[in-house]
């Protein structure tokens, strides 16, 4: 037991200066923020992803490994990054524990039944906010590019790069969008990642992003039957430029990501 707590106190001394969203959240946790507060000073409408973070931080703390589909694979990643980001501090018995949690989470076995109800849940929430038809631009991907991204992340201070549709909806267009998805060859019901909001119209809001996109060379999609708008590109590359544009986030995957997170008061 002491061993694991000197790798535990190791862990919360590099989360301190972890430059990450991650150490981000942890240190306004330890600081006695909410994830509501949390939530409100980054711009966005949803919270989940604080607990999601904080999860991460507690497996990689204490050894405590997830058990949904996507937080599995999120998790993996996030401890990989944390220990190439933090390998010179940590001594070679913390080094050598982290390793073997990091060859834990590959190894295990993703529950076929449980993929299929994460899977569920999002496909309710992506329809749950469809309905409310808020005004704003809506990042779509299909389940499998979420799962396998196309250009994976090596480290979570990078990000998974994949296609997704990036493009300003409202009800109509939402309605018009999931005609064609019907009409075309896609192989899987699209997932909806993000919803971002603004005070101004959306159009030039929409084409600004597009314009940014392809600077950034995240390869647009030219596909006749596909459409225009998909995109090879990342959550935290849009999200950074939502931020920068001053636009309100909506995290909606997150919410449907069933896993326990702790105890976190939401209303502190």
């Amino acid at each position: 037991m002491a061993g694991l707590e000197s790798v535990a106190e190791e862990v919360r001394a590099a989360l301190a200066v972890d430059d990450t969203r991650m150490g981000d959240v942890w240190r306004k946790i330890s600081e006695g923020k909410s994830p509501i507060e949390i939530a409100t000073e980054l711009g966005t409408q949803t919270s989940n992803f604080v607990g999601k973070y904080m999860r991460f931080a507690r497996a990689i703390e204490t050894g405590d490994l997830p058990s949904a589909p996507t937080m599995i694979r999120e998790c993996r990643t996030a401890m990989r990054g944390f220990l190439n980001r933090h390998y010179v501090r940590l001594s070679p018995e913390t080094v050598k524990v982290l390793q073997s949690r990091i060859e834990m989470l590959q190894n295990i076995r993703i529950d076929p039944v449980a993929e299929e109800d994460e899977d569920q849940r999002i496909r309710k929430s992506t329809q749950t906010a469809e309905r409310k038809g808020i005004p704003g631009i809506y990042v779509y991907t299909l389940p499998h590019y979420r799962k396998h991204p196309v250009e994976p992340a090596i480290d979570e201070s990078l990000a998974n790069r994949t296609l997704m549709k990036v493009g300003m909806s409202n009800s109509d267009v939402i309605r018009r969008f999931r005609e064609q998805v019907r009409n075309t060859s896609l192989p899987e019901d699209p997932e909806l990642l993000r919803i971002y909001t603004g005070p101004s119209e959306m159009l030039p809001l929409e084409q600004r992003i597009h314009l940014l996109l392809r600077a950034a060379d995240h390869r647009q999609n030219s596909g006749r039957a596909s459409g225009t708008e998909w995109f090879l590109t990342s959550l935290k590359f849009l999200d950074a430029i939502a931020q920068d544009m001053g636009l309100t986030m909506y995290l909606t995957i997150d919410d449907a990501i069933e896993e326990s997170f702790g105890a976190i008061d939401e209303e502190k």
